[in-house]
């Protein structure tokens, strides 16, 4: 008998993930898109795939992932006869809708918008669909002729069009003035509500989204109610009567909740979260007023059906324990399926579907590749911070690793800093656990404060103090593994992406005790990142003011500034298309450092931005981070 294989960057590179779950109306079939995780060409591919609930037979249902193209978003017809989707068959970039039968055959085109159509949505008596489109093309404006660029004229609003199933003119539907986010129509087709924002800059929803209703036959629309910022769920409830939405409570940017919005008034109700960080929600039918709600709750998520009739909840356990449904979940029109992506330590997210009261059974296996390969085990692990808060993490140690060896140890902060590491399967190109593991490395996922999935003052205890004591979670972590026999105190790395970055950036300006570290799209300047992000509310949210009035806050908090305690070789790596972090964040540090002589390189990757797509460059990556490990961590 073979041992089975080490999990490479390769098996890393080669995955595919399914998204967009959609059951059909009557339950019988599940559409949801597959696409590689990395991309051969610069472009990406997906195709739609379907799957019988019944049986658990799934297959791909179009062809764009083989023939070079993008299918994505299917949406099903309120019969359950057709299915909706996007593609760019006919122009790469330019999504135009798409009908096919579930008996299967041709697809065909049903628009041809210039540049293309998004958020695509069946109108509830199935005689039509909507969609968002670019306002400025559909007004026959495009990018004007020259070299020069005018910023405060580069927004691309879109808005929601509509055409019949039939075919013929694709008409607006509103609203008047503004970039859509999201929109959902009631249940009787008399109503369309509306995220909006002036303009697309992701830094416009920090400033106050607009909730609007709108009359798809008058066009007349009026505000129902503004948001601090843009929610994750937005559906009418059966009777017409409120809409759902998880976002912030108004005036509170990390208090995470279920909103229940009055569609007459736009008074606004919340449901209590605890503990816990939100979702998701959805309605269910029937006369009763009921929520289904996702939600993370510590290391795990929580799926609970809410009658607010009598405010009481049942805790749904339909998936097998150790892993996790991810957002969003779909519901049948008649309530009684639920599908979801569930996602595992061991292995890549499936497809999962089946009764909503019992257990869901697995439509999927997307990777068979990874059927002999070693996939190192992951637990849950907590430690004492330095205030006697209680610190969650994840701990994977290598395939084989004989109980009570002393491992080389590295810690991936995660990103954020509003996430945190969940019970996913932690081998991709942004998630490294399963890449160290099988090159031999112990490692530590921590969550520390300022991380979800504690609810909204966990998430909020880090505000203000970026590098604090966030940053003395992760080193008690460090500092816990070492007492448990885990890790080797001369072998310690530190790696991150973004706000992970950050930390690592500031861990090596802040400690020696790490012989090697990896700070990827890592912030290190404070005030210049914040002067040239696409999120920039987002950041001065986390600092005692804007940067403006407190810029000597900002300067405090970045690790440029502590440039001359940095010993530690620290590989700097960086997508040249990145606007969350732009690149010039990851060469400031490098010239730092390569002045101050410490050891380092920096490594950056064309058309990439704050994720990565294109397959041959995630590879690259992962060999990389590795191989720099491995050079200064005496393996």
């Amino acid at each position: 008998m073979t041992s089975k294989q080490r999990y490479t960057p390769d098996h890393a590179v080669n995955l595919r993930i399914a998204s967009d779950v959609q059951v059909s109306p009557d339950g019988r079939h599940v559409a949801f898109t597959v696409a590689p995780i990395g991309h051969k060409e610069t472009k990406p591919t997906s195709a739609i795939w379907l799957a019988a609930v019944e049986d658990g037979e799934a297959r791909e249902f179009t062809m764009g992932a083989v023939v070079g193209h993008e299918d994505k978003m299917p949406r099903w017809s309120p019969d359950g006869r057709t299915l909706a989707f996007l593609s760019d068959r006919t122009e790469r970039g330019a999504h135009q809708i798409h009908l096919i039968d579930l008996e299967g055959g041709e697809a065909r085109p049903l628009t041809s918008v210039p540049k293309g159509l998004d958020l695509l949505a069946w109108a509830p008596d199935g005689r039509s669909l909507t969609a968002t489109a670019d306002r400025r093309a559909l007004a026959g404006e495009d990018k004007p002729a020259t070299e020069v660029r005018v910023a405060s004229a580069d927004a691309r609003p879109r808005v929601i069009v509509r055409v019949p199933v039939e075919g013929g003119t694709v008409r607006v539907l509103g609203p008047a003035e503004g970039h859509v986010w999201a929109y959902a129509w009631s249940a009787d087709g008399r109503r369309v509500a509306a995220l909006t924002t002036p303009g697309n800059g992701l830094d416009e929803p920090a400033r106050g989204v607009r909730l609007l209703v709108i009359d798809p036959v008058t066009r007349a629309e009026r505000v129902l109610t503004t948001l601090d910022n843009l929610p994750a769920t937005l559906q009418w409830s059966p009777d017409g009567s409120r809409l759902v939405a998880v976002a912030n409570v108004p005036g509170s940017a990390d208090d995470t909740r279920v909103l229940l919005i009055d569609a007459e008034s736009g008074a606004i109700e919340t449901l209590e979260a605890g503990a816990t960080t939100p979702l998701w929600a959805g309605w269910l039918p029937g006369q009763e007023p009921r929520l289904l709600t996702l939600a993370e709750e510590g290391l795990y998520n929580r799926i609970e059906l809410v009658n607010l009739s009598d405010d009481t909840r049942q805790q749904l356990d339909p998936l097998p324990p150790g892993g996790a449904a991810q957002a969003p979940l779909s519901v049948s029109a008649d309530g009684r399926t639920l599908a979801c992506v569930r996602t595992h330590p061991a292995g890549p997210p499936e497809v999962w579907a089946g009764p909503i009261d019992g257990e869901l059974r697995c439509l999927t296996h997307l990777n068979p590749q990874l059927d002999d390969v070693a996939i190192a085990p992951m637990e849950p692990v907590e430690w004492t911070a330095s205030d006697g808060l209680t610190i969650q993490g994840w701990l994977l140690r290598p395939p084989g690793a004989e109980p009570g060896e002393r491992l080389p140890l590295i810690v991936q902060v995660h990103g954020g800093p509003t996430s945190r590491w969940g019970p996913t399967f932690h081998g991709t190109w942004h998630d490294w656990g399963q890449i160290f593991a099988a090159a031999g490395y112990a490692v530590l996922l921590p969550n520390p404060r300022g991380s979800t999935g504690r609810g909204a003052s966990f998430t909020a205890s880090n505000r203000g103090d970026l590098g604090g004591m966030d940053f003395d979670d992760v080193m008690r972590g460090v500092d816990w593994a070492i007492e448990q026999g885990i890790a080797d105190p001369d072998r310690l790395g530190i790696a991150g992406w973004s706000y992970g970055g950050f930390l690592t950036a500031w861990a090596v300006s802040h400690t020696d005790r790490f012989k090697a570290a990896v700070a990827g799209a890592a912030v290190t300047n404070w005030p210049s990142k914040v002067g040239t992000t696409d999120i920039r509310p987002y950041n001065e949210a986390r600092f005692p003011g804007p940067l403006h009035e407190a810029p000597d806050a900002y300067w405090e908090r970045s690790p440029i500034r502590y440039l001359g305690r940095i010993t530690t070789p620290t590989l700097v790596v960086h997508g040249e298309a990145d606007v969350r972090v732009p690149p010039e964040q990851g060469m400031e540090l490098y010239l730092g450092l390569r002045a101050a002589g410490v050891p380092t390189d920096f490594i950056t990757y064309p058309r990439q931005g704050h994720a990565f797509h294109e397959r041959a460059f995630q590879r690259d990556l992962l060999q990389r981070l590795v191989a720099w490990f491995d050079r200064w961590m005496g393996k």
